[in-house]
């Protein structure tokens, strides 16, 4: 029914505008519609992972990387019309195959924290984040 396919030469672009004008995301430039640093933030991604559905982007997610010791997930994004039918723990999956001896770490959103404890991901006693703006994220 979905299909996953991994890098960026198969992206349709606008498609995936479209995903992160509606869901937001990528440090909010989503949301602003600033796809210029969308589309830079993808290309400088050491992994993405998409979903689709025949010939429909539905889905998309992202890793940083140094490929040795740590990983960070970013923008796992879904078309609302398609969330909770499993696209998610798909691109989680694409992301960590081939890349399990990493610690990897990510900031869920809010109200989804579940999705990704369900996945094996454990709070995180010690985290902590600087962000160039003011951000619900941050106590």
């Amino acid at each position: 029914m979905f299909n996953y396919k991994i890098g960026i030469d198969c992206i349709d672009w606008q498609q995936l505008f479209q995903i992160y004008d509606e869901v937001g995301l990528v440090a909010g430039y989503g949301k602003k519609k600033d796809h210029d640093k969308i589309c830079k933030a993808f290309e400088q991604s050491y992994k993405v992972v998409t979903a689709w559905r025949n010939e429909k982007l539905i889905g998309a997610a992202r890793m940083l990387s140094d490929g040795v010791c740590y990983g960070m997930i970013f923008d796992v994004g879904v078309l609302p019309e398609y969330q909770k039918l499993g696209i998610g723990k798909g691109l989680i999956a694409g992301l960590l195959k081939e890349n399990e001896h990493l610690c990897i770490h990510l900031t869920s959103t809010f109200g989804n924290e579940e999705f990704y404890r369900k996945l094996g991901f454990k709070h995180h006693k010690t985290a902590f984040a600087k962000y160039p703006y003011d951000s619900d994220y941050l106590a």
